[in-house]
């Protein structure tokens, strides 16, 4: 869920139909609506659903997507993780994966995933630049569904 406080409003332009503004002292949430009681006569504000609203029926089952999903880890984030070291490969223990569960499910469904390692810190261009390289290696320029966060 998104939440956007009135100040940070100021700098926006245009905001998605789907954020969910927050702001105590203008906006009061009704448990029997989706909407909004607007006590602002701010054009920004009208006609905006929750977005938890918006997904909170689930489906028995879920279209399979046409383009690859590609996973980015977040920030301080990686692909496998060994927590003991093992660089002569003689106790061959697993790793730990950071998509665990999510790659197999998706697979299970016939969704092509591809894992984008970037690297753990940075500044946004650097790993913005890296995923991008990534996603050109692994998918070979075909379109992509990007799932990230925690990016910056």
């Amino acid at each position: 869920m998104i939440l956007i406080h009135r100040t940070a409003l100021r700098r926006r332009v245009a905001l998605p139909k789907c954020v969910l503004l927050y702001d105590r002292h203008v906006a009061k949430l009704h448990a029997s609506t989706t909407r909004f009681d607007h006590e602002s006569h701010d054009p920004r504000l009208k006609d905006l659903d929750l977005v938890g609203n918006a997904f909170a029926a689930l489906r028995e089952s879920y279209a399979t997507p046409k383009h690859p999903i590609i996973l980015a880890h977040g920030l301080l984030g990686f692909e496998e993780l060994h927590l003991v070291p093992d660089p002569l490969l003689v106790l061959n223990l697993p790793g730990l994966k950071y998509w665990r569960g999510i790659t197999d499910a998706l697979a299970a469904k016939n969704v092509e995933v591809i894992t984008a390692s970037v690297p753990a810190s940075g500044s946004i261009e650097q790993r913005a630049d890296a995923l991008a390289v990534r996603i050109e290696e692994k998918a070979q320029g075909k379109a992509v569904n990007i799932i990230a966060h925690s990016m910056q």
